[in-house]
């Protein structure tokens, strides 16, 4: 025979359970969309396109690509950044 004392004990136990159970679920979905977000982040960075020469951050139409096919970017302000990527390139005729 239980008393009305056990039925609240195991109600109060059941509704800890329950807030536990929700908790950790909360939990699991925060981890997944964090990972979501630092998996965006890093597609994002990944697709940045910097300068060979001087490493500045290019936007689109700032930047010319490499004209002896190795695929690099270089500034269109800076001048002297596409004469001396040329002087780095691996496929430019000196080098081979």
């Amino acid at each position: 025979m239980t008393t009305h004392v056990d039925e609240q004990v195991q109600a109060r136990i059941a509704a800890a359970k329950a807030k536990r159970e929700l908790q950790a679920e909360q939990r699991a979905e925060l981890a997944a969309n964090r990972q979501a977000g630092l998996t965006a982040r890093k597609k994002a960075k990944g697709k940045r396109l910097y300068c060979a020469t001087c490493a500045r951050l290019q936007w689109r139409g700032t930047y010319y690509r490499c004209p002896l096919g190795c695929g690099v970017a270089v500034c269109r302000k800076n001048p002297h950044c596409g004469n001396t990527h040329l002087r780095q390139c691996d496929n430019r005729p000196e080098a081979s």
